[in-house]
């Protein structure tokens, strides 16, 4: 191989099997852990138990290596064409309240807090977080109007922020008496926060 292959190669992939999903994984829990101030590339080595070489690999800094860690997991709230705004809103729901209720997911909720009480801008990861959750949401009611099961004048956001207000309070609520977050207890309560919901568009 000469120079020039490898200049056009570049950045590649880590070359140990599984290592880049327990680096992305590492990221996320040193991410719940540490905050942004205290995100270092450093520690994410420590904690997947690979060398910073390994990471560098794949990602130049911090930002691009927590941007693809939360790229990866907000793919659990998948956009799910159910035939239904009620379908499509239950799956909204389950995928929202499943993602605040797992440990790693939690971590997304704090990006959301720290950069809205920063004073200055924080990395390119927090874009991350609110873009892929604004195209789901924004796919359901396009659908939905197109089907005829709503007016032009309804605000998506204006009603999701039911979804997003009610899986935060549930699993706050579960996190303060140290309960666990049973299957049973988040479905009950995504088909009541759905019910309400529809009731206000009708």
């Amino acid at each position: 191989m000469t120079m020039g292959d490898g200049a056009r190669r570049g950045r590649g992939r880590p070359r140990s099997p599984g290592a880049e999903e327990k680096i992305l994984q590492a990221a996320l829990e040193e991410y719940t852990e540490h905050g942004w101030s205290g995100f270092t590339m450093d520690g994410v080595a420590r904690r997947s138990g690979f060398g910073k070489s390994t990471l560098y690999l794949r990602w130049p800094d911090k930002d691009t290596l927590l941007t693809e860690a939360v790229r990866r997991r907000t793919r659990t709230v998948a956009e799910a064409d159910t035939g239904s705004l009620r379908g499509d809103l239950t799956a909204l729901a389950t995928g929202v309240f499943r993602e605040f209720a797992d440990p790693e997911g939690w971590a997304g909720f704090r990006m959301v807090v720290e950069t809205a009480s920063a004073s200055q801008a924080l990395g390119g990861f927090t874009s991350e977080v609110s873009g892929s959750h604004r195209e789901v949401i924004e796919a359901v009611f396009r659908r939905a109007r197109e089907r005829g099961e709503i007016g032009a004048r309804i605000e998506p956001f204006a009603v999701t922020d039911l979804i997003y207000g009610a899986a935060l309070f549930f699993v706050l609520g579960r996190r303060l008496d140290h309960r666990e977050v049973t299957e049973e207890d988040l479905s009950t309560r995504v088909e009541q926060v759905v019910e309400v919901m529809l009731g206000g568009l009708r």
